[in-house]
């Protein structure tokens, strides 16, 4: 895939209001990764899955979904334990200290960049080219 294809599917994925996004798999997947992984670069990986616990569109259950299509299983796996660890905590939500150390842990076993979910999302293009919509 031409890079000019690739930043036009990519740009795709970013619009909510695609509907390659509700029609075709990769598509869906790439719009609920990239979706998540904006909310970890704005207030890290610990306050993306508390926000995305329950959300109506993009709950956690999703973005594994989306990061396994992917071929992030190890993104997947690091969101999980994320998830588990936000559990753990649920019955103490005043002991600011224990989030707080919490939150610092997470976010550093954050293990996706840019670079990384690009290099993935060509990968899936390329493995399985109907799973995304046609350009143009």
């Amino acid at each position: 895939m031409l890079d000019d294809d690739f930043d036009a599917l990519w740009n795709r994925a970013c619009r909510w209001d695609s509907p390659a996004v509700r029609t075709h798999e990769g598509d869906a997947a790439l719009h609920v990764a990239l979706t998540f992984h904006g909310s970890v670069v704005n207030g890290g990986l610990f306050d993306a899955v508390q926000n995305h616990r329950e959300d109506p569109e993009h709950p956690l259950p999703r973005v594994l979904q989306a990061y396994r299509f992917l071929g992030l299983d190890d993104v997947a796996a690091t969101v999980d334990a994320a998830r588990r660890r936000h559990e753990e905590l649920a019955p103490t939500p005043d002991d600011e200290a224990r989030w707080g150390a919490a939150e610092e842990q997470v976010d550093a076993s954050c293990v996706l960049d840019d670079e990384g979910l690009g290099a993935a999302a060509r990968a899936a293009v390329r493995a399985r080219p109907h799973s995304f919509a046609p350009l143009g």
